[in-house]
């Protein structure tokens, strides 16, 4: 019952102060500071009632009819710096009347004119607060100024020494609530602009650090295989060579072309998923081992080369929800890495598991394996692509993008891996509405994840 009735004040406190999203910070400082006074001011009526101070009330009872107008006007009609200008120069006036009235000053107004001053610093923009500090302080001097040479004109409001000091506590009270509230927005403000300028001091770091990278990628590991194809095709102008040797060469060009093809796609792939917009996804219900076999025919020709066996063991009615060309590009990368990182004559399987809603597919290979050091930055620009066990070279970007492609189809991606034994890749995403848990395929070989 309490929580319910504290957040409906709290919604209704929202609505009339303004959204942050959608009020400037000195409008809905204004806005609170004018519903604390609307609060404050029928109380401050009724103990100058109470103490015998009547006049105090009727000038009091103007400025809640003022504050009431302002704060329409600028919750609204959105006429903020109107609003705080007239506010300011008429509660002038209005204290300027109460220090008469009220004791000059032995009452409250000089305090009053002190929290006008710290509203005013809080709400005014820079190039106009200045003038009604002035102003304030003008004012203040003319009043003292007044009472010091003219005594007579001041009425002793106080009918005892009790009614003097409830008038002095209560404003005070007030005064000490007002500055903390706009202390307190000013603060939580500062905190929040920081909070965003470390934010986005941050962003800005990652983003250097990712172009770093990527231009020691171009600089690097680009520069090395376009060496060697330009190396290979000097030796085929410039000497005879046999046939047997001619052939070699023209193998080894056709690797290094390859391997240079698939860097270039991964980088534009990586650069395209980072721009301004990035790539469209497009989500359809694909058959798992006829998406799995699309994408080895090409794998099965690189793998042939160093004898790696290819083997696909996704089960037959296995679908899942994804964007067929981001999984092609996922399969193709992870097959690429396992043919890249095992020994000739090794053993790539890959394999799925339907479960409740989701279908895994994991790609295992009894290659070198990932070193402990490698392991935590795997999928990150802060990775060292590595050679391969027949000195292919990376370009350090196909594992982050498939962790970047995965994430945006709504699946996830892991990995487990023993240096010396292998890797295994696990893919997980939602499973499409043909998926049926087979028998044969529930259990048995292949299935066991290291």
């Amino acid at each position: 019952m309490w929580n319910s009735a504290i957040n409906r004040l709290r919604r209704l406190h929202d609505r009339l102060i303004g959204s942050p999203d959608q009020t400037i910070l000195q409008a809905r400082i204004f806005h609170e500071v004018s519903i604390i006074a609307l609060l404050l001011i029928p109380a401050a009526i009724f103990f100058n009632l109470f103490i015998g101070v009547p006049y105090a009330g009727y000038v009091l009872s103007a400025a809640f009819i003022l504050v009431a107008l302002l704060f329409v006007n600028s919750r609204y009609f959105g006429n903020l710096k109107a609003s705080v200008a007239i506010f300011t120069f008429s509660m002038a006036s209005v204290l300027a009347m109460n220090y008469y009235i009220n004791s000059g000053a032995q009452g409250p107004t000089l305090l009053l004119f002190v929290v006008l001053m710290v509203f005013t610093i809080s709400l005014m923009p820079s190039g106009q607060y200045k003038f009604w500090v002035v102003f304030n302080a003008a004012v203040v001097s003319a009043l003292v100024i007044s009472e010091y040479s003219n005594p007579q004109l001041i009425s002793e409001s106080y009918e005892g020494r009790a009614s003097y000091f409830i008038d002095i506590l209560t404003t005070y009270i007030a005064v000490i609530v007002c500055i903390g509230v706009v202390m307190a927005y000013l603060i939580r403000s500062h905190e929040t602009e920081k909070a965003k300028v470390l934010k986005a001091s941050k962003a800005l770091k990652q983003a250097n650090d990712a172009k770093t990278r990527l231009l020691s990628i171009l600089s690097h590991d680009l520069r090395s295989p376009l060496n060697s194809i330009q190396s290979f095709l000097e030796i085929l102008i410039d000497y005879n060579l046999s046939e047997q040797e001619e052939k070699a060469i023209k193998k080894s060009l056709l690797r290094e072309t390859k391997n240079t093809q698939v860097m270039l796609f991964n980088l534009l792939n990586w650069t395209k998923s980072q721009m301004e917009g990035g790539v469209t996804v497009n989500l359809q219900e694909l058959n798992l081992n006829e998406s799995v076999e699309g994408c080895l025919k090409v794998q099965r020709a690189a793998a042939l080369e160093k004898m790696i066996t290819i083997r696909n063991l996704t089960a037959p009615d296995a679908s899942i929800v994804a964007d067929p060309d981001m999984f092609s590009l996922i399969i193709r990368n992870l097959v690429n890495n396992a043919i890249k990182f095992t020994h000739t004559g090794g053993d790539i399987s890959i394999f799925s598991e339907v479960g409740e809603g989701f279908t895994k597919l994991m790609v295992r290979d009894n290659g070198i394996g990932i070193s402990e050091d490698k392991q935590e930055k795997l999928f990150s620009l802060e990775t060292q692509s590595a050679y391969g066990t027949n000195k292919e070279k990376g370009v350090g970007l196909g594992l982050l993008l498939c962790w970047e492609f995965t994430e945006m189809q709504g699946g996830k991606i892991s990995f487990s891996s023993r240096p010396g034994e292998g890797t295994c890749f696990t893919l997980k995403f939602p499973s499409g509405q043909s998926s049926v848990i087979s028998a044969a395929y529930a259990s048995g070989e292949g299935k066991t994840v290291y």
